[in-house]
């Protein structure tokens, strides 16, 4: 058993750096069109919203409105510019409610076939509600969120900043930046899991939880009062304070800094 302000494990090896920044297409077509569209929908009755695209960023900030405020920047890629254009025109952008879930997300028209759509969405609405965030290519931001905060991308970074509830966050290539406020809850849960990318997680001044965290090619930092058992080679396990939440961090290959 051991104790300490300090701990680092070292790996020595460099990790892979990958960043999305806006829509990105991978495929053959280089007619391209593009055109934004603003909508706003009602929060009454609403605790969640639930936001998918398939390719694209997805940007949430809370502020003090009552309603959500959705900027969508659609792009689509086809074999001409007339045939672009006509799909782009075609996509709608939708806010639906269901129970208390407002679901946000591009409706693709019938025929849109193999082209290609990257549909980025800027969003701002209340704080106080929880989050569930997809996207197969791009990023994730949050922003002052005091509700519980699901995050998933297949690449792409997730960074969420300004928060006061339990977050689950997953991405298979791309960094994970976790930032709670200085008086949030000490109480936490907390799972971030990435295949390739780094893991910052800043909590609370004070924090009562069980941590693990995972490196298997990477380092692990943390400059917290910690009490640690087990094994220090690619993985530790620790109490905060009285261990009354749960922290785990994964990553195969980068690193893990805890503060």
């Amino acid at each position: 058993m051991k104790t300490g302000s300090f701990v680092k494990i070292g790996i020595g090896m460099a990790v892979i750096a990958f960043f999305l920044s806006g829509c990105h297409f991978g495929g053959v077509f280089k007619a391209e069109f593009g055109r934004s569209e603003e909508l706003s929908a009602s929060l009454a009755g609403i605790d969640d919203l639930d936001v998918t695209t398939n390719v694209g960023e997805i940007r949430l900030e809370a502020t003090e409105v009552s309603e959500a405020r959705i900027l969508a920047d659609i792009k689509v890629r086809a074999k001409t510019e007339e045939e672009a254009r006509e799909l782009a025109e075609l996509v709608r952008i939708v806010a639906e409610p269901s129970g208390q879930t407002l679901a946000i997300k591009a409706v693709k028209p019938a025929h849109f076939g193999r082209n290609e759509l990257c549909v980025d969405f800027t969003i701002t609405a209340p704080a106080g509600l929880a989050l569930d965030c997809t996207t197969n290519v791009g990023d994730i931001h949050t922003a002052g969120f005091t509700e519980s905060v699901k995050a998933r991308t297949d690449v792409g970074k997730i960074h969420c900043t300004g928060l006061r509830d339990a977050v689950d966050l997953h991405t298979n290539v791309g960094d994970i930046a976790i930032a709670y406020v200085p008086d949030a809850p000490a109480v936490l849960d907390v799972r971030a899991t990435t295949n390739v990318g780094a893991i910052d997680f800043t909590g609370p001044e004070d924090i009562s939880a069980g941590l693990s965290a995972y490196a298997n090619v990477g380092d692990i930092e943390t400059d917290r009062p910690v009490l640690i058992t087990g094994s220090l080679k690619k993985s530790i396990k620790a109490s905060l304070g009285n261990a009354e939440g749960e922290i785990a961090l994964r990553t195969n290959v980068g690193s893990i800094r805890i503060r």
